[in-house]
């Protein structure tokens, strides 16, 4: 099991090279999503408290560049474990896990839009690629878990809500009709 600070580094560093030339090797739509996204970008990602800088250069030939950073930068993406695993075992949707802040993604629209197909993509790759499979077989089985795991809530509990900006609308505001 990875435990030190060096080996989560070197480790998430692995898999997310491991991702990537799965991703290249299967092409189709998952891949172009992803050099469409990532392609001249540069993310700093925090997966429990171990934090990396990805950049992305190049277009079909996309080449991932992963440096550990020790110091604060502003995060675009954190997440935990735990959420991962639970996503993965479909105890968790996507949306629920952004909505209730288990994951924290920063970006334009057109990005998160862009991480969103390719994540939806990666999952739905997951179910028929035993390369992907693997890969996150070694992910649960090598990355450490929390001591005590958080309850997990039914997917009927998870339903986001997507009507918040309208229902904090003043209803005199709604009511206003315009000739």
């Amino acid at each position: 099991m990875v435990n030190t600070s060096s080996e989560r580094h070197e480790q998430l560093t692995q898999w997310l090279h491991r991702l990537v030339e799965i991703l290249r090797s299967q092409g189709g739509s998952t891949w172009r999503s992803l050099v469409l996204t990532v392609s001249g970008k540069t993310a700093v990602m925090d997966l429990d408290g171990t934090q990396l800088r990805l950049r992305a250069d190049g277009e079909d030939s996309l080449q991932v560049h992963i440096e550990s950073i020790l110091e604060p930068h502003p995060i675009n993406f954190c997440s935990e474990s735990e959420t991962f695993r639970d996503i993965i075992n479909g105890r968790l949707t996507l949306d629920a896990a952004v909505a209730n802040g288990k994951i924290y993604v920063r970006g334009n629209l057109q990005d998160l839009l862009g991480i969103n197909q390719i994540v939806m993509g990666i999952l739905a790759d997951s179910a028929v690629n035993p390369e992907l499979q693997r890969l996150w077989e070694d992910f649960d089985t090598l990355w450490f878990r929390p001591r005590s795991l958080p309850p997990c809530q039914s997917i009927e509990q998870q339903k986001p809500d997507y009507g918040y900006l309208i229902t904090h609308v003043p209803n005199d505001v709604l009511n206003i009709e315009v000739d």
